[in-house]
Formats: C-alpha cells, structure tokens, sequence
C-alpha cells in the first residue's frame, strides 16, 4: 500500500492533555516531529490535524499508541457482560462517548465511573476479587504480544498502574477516533475492523515498545537525538534538522513510531498477523506489527 505521511502519535488520557505529541515520516524516509498549533496539543487538534491533511488529497498512515477496543469475552461480551448490545469496535466507542458525559477535549474520566465500566477496572490497591487470573482482562493482540516477544501491554482495566493509565488514554481515544472518523468519512480506514480500500488513508493501533525494541534491542525511553539517529537508520530513515538535541519521551515515542511505520507498513504479513480472526478484528482490533 502507498502511503504519502506516516504518523506517530503518544497520547494521554490526561486533562489538560499535555504529554500528546506527533512526529511524521514522508515516503523518503525524513521523519520530523509536527509542533502543536499551540503550546500543548489537544486531542481534538490532532483529530483535525489528520483530517485535514487527508482532506488535502493526501494518504495517511497514522499510528496512535492506546487500545482501541477492550477485550471481548466469547459467550460474555464485552465489559464482563454488561453491554449486550455493544457488538464490535464501533458501537463500543459510542457507548465510551456517551458514558463520558461531554467531557472537554475527548477527556474520558467520566466513563470510569459509569456502573456499565467500573466494575471492570482495577483502580487501585491489591488485585481485586473480579480480577481473576488476569486473562479476561487483556485482548488476544496483548497476550500475542507477550508470547512472540513483543512486550508486555498493560491491560486497559488497569488503572492501577500509575505510570502507564493505557485505559484512561484509551478511553480518551477511542473518542477522538470517533470523531475522527465522522470528519474523514469514506476516506478513512480503521485497522483492522477495516479492511483499506483504494486510495483510504488507515489509522491503527501501534506499541512502540516494539519500534525501540526492533531498532536497539531494548525497551528503554528514547530521548537524545544521538541515539534517534542510529534507531531510525535501522529503519533506513533520517531525522529533521528540527529536532533538538534533547526532548521528551513522548515526542520519543511519536518519532520512532513513525519511522518504524514507514517501513512495517510495507510487510504484507503485518497485515495479516497470525493469529487475527475477522471476529477479533472487528471486536478488539489489533497492534500493527504484533505476529507480523
């Protein structure tokens, strides 16, 4: 597939969202990190951003770093049965919408504590008695990722582990998907649920812990510019002069997940994983290059 911009993009579920940040990569391999409009970027912004962008006739490829489902139980459903009627992907980022109460900004923290969802985190202290062994709690592409090598996703419902809320981000994106996907329409694919069509732009679900680990053999946080030189040149690409010597995490984490993309995206088995079943696809999504 021919892709004009790769795009990677950390998130947050935080409000104000300010640890969001977005880099690109053009099809010649120069990745450069994309500035906020303003001092922060604020989810919706990005949303526009990518809308935008695709409105200008340009195919996009754009990785976001949260879930973009939860785990669906076979004869359960999701959120431990108490949504029947929520079905796939979609309807389940309908439900996160209303349940957020019109927070500002995408801002989740409502759909917390909504009686369908919270008794299905764990929000803080020891391992709660709803908890279990732990395996209805993480998707097929989280438990795919631990088995291959990939890393260790945190479960959504996790909310205890301070340092990594993966479900408050997610919750916050699959908004921003949402809205997303109203404004690019037709033009917009959503992997895997979706399958990308002639001309679509993609947007999916990436881990970039599995870009650092391909590029230098570990997982440690990128935040030099030396370093990011040698990550990205194993992925045959080079960094923008606009990049300082120093930055944070987060735009650590968009850069290298856009170069990375660059050239995963090109690996016909990363989009047909082992082990990703039209059902999974549809209900839980999957992390682009996790059985690749």
């Amino acid at each position: 597939m021919e892709f004009d911009l790769f795009v990677g993009i950390d998130w947050t579920g935080a409000q104000p969202a300010r640890a969001v940040a977005v880099a690109a990569c053009d099809q010649d391999g120069h990745v450069s990190p994309i500035w906020p409009p303003d001092r922060y970027w604020r989810r919706q912004a990005v949303a526009d951003w990518i809308a935008a962008e695709i409105a200008s006739g340009r195919r996009i490829l754009a990785g976001f770093d949260f879930g973009f489902a939860m785990p669906w139980v076979d004869g359960v459903g999701y959120l431990d049965g108490r949504v029947p009627d929520v079905t796939d992907m979609f309807a389940l980022w309908d439900l996160i919408d209303q349940a957020s109460a019109g927070g500002e900004d995408d801002f989740a923290g409502a759909a917390v504590q909504d009686p369908r969802l919270f008794p299905s985190f764990w929000i803080n202290g020891p391992t709660p008695a709803h908890w279990g062994d732990g395996s209805t709690k993480r998707r097929r592409v989280e438990l795919v990722a631990a088995e291959t090598g990939a890393g260790t996703p945190v479960s959504l419902f996790k909310l205890a582990a301070a340092a990594k809320q993966v479900g408050k981000a997610s919750l916050a994106g699959m908004r921003t998907l949402k809205r997303l996907r109203a404004m690019a329409g037709e033009k917009l694919a959503v992997w895997p649920a979706e399958q990308p069509g002639p001309g679509q732009s993609v947007v999916m679900e990436i881990y970039p812990t599995l870009f650092r680990k391909q590029a230098l053999g570990g997982v440690a946080k990128i935040t030099g510019r030396s370093v990011m030189e040698v990550a990205v040149a194993h992925f045959d690409c080079t960094l923008s002069p606009a990049l300082p010597e120093q930055f944070d995490d987060h735009i650590g984490d968009a850069i290298i997940t856009a170069a990375g993309l660059s050239r995963l995206a090109g690996k016909p088995s990363a989009w047909n994983p082992a082990g990703l079943r039209p059902d999974i696809a549809r209900r839980e999504g999957w992390i682009f290059g996790v059985g690749a």
